[in-house]
This record gives C-alpha cells, sequence and structure tokens, in this order.
C-alpha cells in the first residue's frame, strides 16, 4: 500500500463499514476480501453501511450508520477460499461422513470514502486564531469593585463609650456566705470531750459439759455390765 495509503486529498482517514455480517476497517487503496457478491469484475460497487468514519482525528460515529456516507470500491475478482474439512463420526454406530468447503468470497479495492455525498476531508475546518494573554486575561477575571472608604465613628459615640458607668459587681451567692458562717460558729463552740468508752469484761470461756458415761464407754463396756446386772439379779 505504500506511505500514500490511508491519504485522501491530502488527508488521513479511514471507516469502518460493515458487509455480510461483518466489519471491515478500511483506507483508500486498500485491497479487502468480503463475502460472495452479485457484481461483475471491473465494476464499482457502494457499501453504505458505514458505521465510523475517521478524518485528521475528527471521528463521526453513527447511530448505528452515518447518514449520507458510503465507500467506493471496485470489484478485483471472484474466488474461493482454500478448502477446509469437515468430518462427522459416531462410536459403534458404523457412521461417518468426510466433507470439503470452499468458501466463496469477493476481492475489492477500495478507491473512495464519502460522506453526505462529498469526499471526506475536502473542507478545511477554519483555524482558530490565539487570543493574546492580555486578552484572555480580561475574559477569565472579572472586573474588581472599588472598595468603599471606611467611615470614622461619630464622636458622639465615642463620648458615650467613655461616660458609660462601669458594670457594677455582682453579689457572691448566698451559699457560700451561708458556709463561711457555719465554719465560724463551729470555730467558736467549746469542743465537748466525748465520755471515753468503758471497757466491757473479757468473756469467761464457757466450760464444756462432761460427755454421759454411756456416751464415753465403748459398746463392748455397754454389754459386759448388762451382763454383770443380770448376774447380780439372778443371784
Amino acid at each position: 500500500m505504500g506511505a500514500e495509503s490511508g491519504r485522501q486529498g491530502g488527508f488521513d482517514i479511514y471507516a469502518i463499514v460493515r458487509s455480510g455480517g461483518k466489519q471491515y476497517r478500511v483506507e483508500p487503496d486498500q485491497i479487502i476480501d468480503v463475502d460472495l457478491l452479485p457484481v461483475d469484475v471491473g465494476s464499482t460497487v457502494d457499501l453504505n453501511d458505514v458505521l465510523l468514519v475517521a478524518v485528521n482525528g475528527d471521528v463521526h460515529i453513527g447511530r448505528p450508520t452515518l447518514e449520507g456516507a458510503r465507500v467506493v470500491a471496485e470489484v478485483v475478482e471472484h474466488s474461493r477460499d482454500a478448502k477446509i474439512v469437515v468430518f462427522k463420526y459416531k462410536a459403534k454406530t458404523r457412521y461417518h461422513r468426510r466433507r470439503g468447503h470452499r468458501q466463496g468470497y469477493t476481492r475489492l479495492a477500495v478507491r473512495q470514502i464519502l460522506t453526505e455525498e462529498a469526499p471526506a476531508g475536502v473542507e478545511e475546518k477554519p483555524k482558530r486564531r490565539r487570543a493574546t494573554k492580555e486578552q484572555a486575561d480580561a475574559e477569565t477575571k472579572p472586573a474588581r469593585r472599588p472598595r468603599k472608604p471606611k467611615q470614622e465613628p461619630a464622636a458622639e459615640t465615642v463620648e458615650a463609650a467613655v461616660e458609660a458607668p462601669e458594670t457594677e459587681a455582682k453579689p457572691a451567692r448566698r451559699r457560700r456566705a451561708r458556709k463561711a458562717e457555719a465554719e465560724a460558729r463551729a470555730a467558736e463552740a467549746p469542743s465537748v470531750e466525748a465520755p471515753e468508752a468503758e471497757a466491757k469484761p473479757a468473756r469467761r470461756p464457757r466450760a464444756r459439759k462432761p460427755a454421759s458415761e454411756s456416751e464415753a464407754e465403748s459398746p463392748q463396756k455397754a454389754r459386759r455390765r448388762s451382763t454383770r446386772k443380770i448376774e447380780t439379779e439372778s443371784d
């Protein structure tokens, strides 16, 4: 395609076009292969499903296509693609099938990209003049309002502030006065000595009761005594 590929009338331009359910990115003097078209070799074809056109970085996107935009291409040849083999096989059923397929296609040479019935990129955009720094500052910064002169206070108000009596001191709270009086009374009153507490007599330890004879003696001694009493009575 060379160094001049993608240029039309001195402008960098490309488009995205749809043909046969597929999308292609095309540029002037580019050769593309699309699905088979029913046209004669050497004739021109208009591809009207243009989805996008970009000229010198200015991109126009369709919704879904651009109205009035088209790609003019010339039919170079009709041919078929390389063969592919389609093989089907089912296990344990003695079934298998083998088929070959060659997809037909049409080779096109892109000649021109048009937008709104005119070549894209022919009209040049007017160049914007750069504003000077002073003009830019004048547009951006708002004009400042003049400051109002400060008014000096009147002499009457000053004299009134000087002659104003001082604020009277607030009386102390009553709670503090009552507390001070109670402390003074407590200091003047004679302190009464509390009588010493009388010492309590120490408690005597309780005497333990002697255990009963029957409890003190063992059961064997009790049996012997009972046998002796019986013998004495019998005598």
